[in-house]
This record gives structure tokens, C-alpha cells and sequence, in this order.
């Protein structure tokens, strides 16, 4: 049972309801409770993040799920896992980031520097000079950028679901929806 109970998709506006869907997710709807400017806020950014960084998205997914996996939030797990999948990270993969081994052969150096970097900005939230140094090797600053907004983004949505209680549903969001292709 959620502490925040998720409310009613008739208590918001048609925009909203619209922009919900007929079978929203949990997390749609949790965020749905927010005031429609925050809730319309939250959306746009996190569609930007997902449809259009510039960051590859196998960086991102890899910094959603660290970012999950040291918040202890199941639920964003649980969805980002799939997606994750879909988009073509391997098992290994994903069994490295979980772990936060940064030795893995699993992992080439990029997706190591970008490890190490997400778990330094969760755990100490300024990146030390070495992880940035390092990360910069790899990414251009408009790709760094949007790597410094995913991991603050989720680091909030991992604090929202696991403050709520949210539960997890059956079935992951069908990420083809979304245009995340391999």
C-alpha cells in the first residue's frame, strides 16, 4: 500500500488526463499529484531526457540505473531494467552497474568513467577533479551537462517513489512507446 496515495485520474484537468494516458503507469500517476505546473515541469523533462539529450542512451540508462541501484528504489529498477534491455544492455551489464564494479570486463572505459561519475555525484554531489577529468575524456560538455541532469533528475524520482511507497506494477512501461530503439 503507497504512504502517498495516487490520485484520481478525474480530479485533474483534460490536459493532464491526456497527457496521463488511459493506463498510466504508477509513476505517471504519482507525479500527476504534484501541481500541474510541477507535474507539467517533471514531464518535460523527463521526456527531454529520455527522447532527446544528448547523451547516447546507453550512458544514460547506465546512470539512471546507478543512480537507482545506490538509492535502493526498486520501482525505478524495475522500469529502467527493461528499458535498459530494450535498448540492447546486456545482462553482464547491467550485473556490473548493479554492482558498481568498475572493473568488469563487461563495461568498456567509457561506461566505467561514467559509473564512477554518477556514484561520485550521488554519494559526494560535487564530482571530485579525478571522476570529471576522466568523464570528460569521453563526453563534450553538452553530453556532460545532460549527465549531470539525468543523475539529479532520477535521484529526485528515486526519492519521490521510495518516500510514496509506490507500488510496482506487473508489467514494465513499454518503452518502444517512448521511441527507445536498439
Amino acid at each position: 500500500m503507497p504512504r502517498i496515495p495516487l490520485p484520481e485520474l478525474a480530479s485533474h484537468s483534460p490536459e493532464v488526463r491526456k497527457a496521463i494516458g488511459e493506463r498510466p503507469a504508477n509513476v505517471s500517476l504519482l507525479m500527476a499529484a504534484a501541481s500541474e505546473p510541477v507535474y507539467r515541469g517533471l514531464g518535460q523533462l523527463g521526456s527531454a531526457l529520455i527522447q532527446g539529450s544528448a547523451l547516447p542512451p546507453k550512458l544514460r540508462e547506465l546512470a539512471i540505473l546507478r543512480v537507482g541501484y545506490i538509492s535502493g528504489s526498486a520501482y525505478e529498477v524495475f522500469q529502467h531494467e527493461a528499458l535498459a534491455r530494450h535498448i540492447g544492455i546486456s545482462e553482464a551489464q547491467i550485473d556490473a552497474i548493479r554492482a558498481g564494479d568498475g572493473a568488469s570486463p563487461a563495461l568498456g572505459q567509457t561506461e566505467r568513467d561514467v559509473m564512477a561519475f554518477v556514484e561520485d555525484i550521488v554519494v559526494n554531489v560535487r564530482a571530485s577533479d579525478a571522476t570529471l577529468a576522466a568523464v570528460r575524456q569521453h563526453l563534450g560538455a553538452s553530453q556532460l551537462v545532460d549527465l549531470i541532469v539525468v543523475t539529479g533528475y532520477y535521484m529526485t524520482v528515486c526519492r519521490l517513489l521510495e518516500t510514496s511507497g509506490i507500488e510496482i506494477e506487473e508489467e514494465p512501461i513499454d518503452w518502444s512507446a517512448f521511441g527507445q530503439g536498439k
